[in-house]
């Protein structure tokens, strides 16, 4: 319910700082640590080793129609061109909702521990390109691993995703993207680091960084940003990456 509330807090907040609010309404939009999501009549909530599927047509009387069952540690969900794509303590899973979306299916999985990374993982997706943060807190996120980071995989195609490289960050949390680049929550940098994805494979740093004490998550819409830090919600104008403006705040 928390996250719930949060997420209609973050769309008034784009509505009352956009000239088109309008849009800024209804279209939706979420950070990248999010247990549940919805696609067309269905919502789809993360327990700790399955995805519950309900109907939501009725909107009073939600009704689970279906339990797909993974291994232990799912933290985060999201859903980009049809696709499902699950973040967990050890894995990447993409499933397929365009045959049944009232029963996803695993298209495909990713597991992390073979390169020696294992923590939260939220999902950022554009195009053929998934971007996913790693943060390693030891009886937090499930394992221990000696780095957190940046990890960029190939999607293409989406019954064989590759992870193409890892990028060493402090301490990452939610990310999200606008054109060609990248933002990142970095809470043990005090910064979210901003990565131009031009070459989407090849992220690299930039000068852009914005710094900001313990940031959490974060929404994009258009050109405005807000980030979710411990004890605000921080608005930003990004329309011009160069010269990112805070144009917000609102205490929690």
């Amino acid at each position: 319910m928390k996250k719930i509330l949060l997420s209609l807090l973050f769309f008034s907040l784009l509505a009352a700082c956009s000239k088109d609010s309008e849009s800024a309404l209804t279209t939706g939009k979420s950070g990248s640590i999010t247990r549940f999501a919805i696609y067309q009549q269905y919502m789809y909530v993360l327990n700790l080793n399955e995805v519950q599927t309900y109907d939501i047509s009725d909107r009073d009387h939600p009704k689970l129609v279906h339990t797909l069952t993974t291994d232990y540690g799912l933290e985060t969900i999201t859903i980009y061109e049809n696709t499902i794509f699950l973040g967990s303590t050890t894995a990447l899973y993409i499933l397929d909702i365009t045959t049944n979306p009232a029963a996803p299916s695993v298209l495909s999985k990713v597991d992390r521990l073979f390169i020696g990374f294992s923590g939260c993982d939220p999902v950022a997706v554009k195009g053929n390109y998934a971007y996913s943060t790693i943060k390693i807190i030891a009886n937090v996120c499930g394992f221990s691993s000696s780095e957190s980071a940046l990890v960029v995989y190939d999607v293409s195609d989406k019954s064989n995703p590759q992870i193409l490289d890892t990028y060493p960050l402090d301490m990452p949390n939610g990310l999200g993207y606008k054109d060609n680049y990248l933002f990142v929550c970095d809470e043990g940098s005090d910064e979210v680091v901003v990565f131009d994805i031009t070459d989407p494979a090849n992220p690299q740093p930039t000068t852009y960084n914005i710094p900001l004490v313990d940031p959490y998550d974060l929404i994009v819409v258009d050109n405005k940003m807000i980030v979710s830090t411990k004890t605000d919600f921080l608005i930003f104008d990004i329309s011009d990456v160069t010269a990112i403006r805070k144009i917000g705040t609102l205490s929690k």
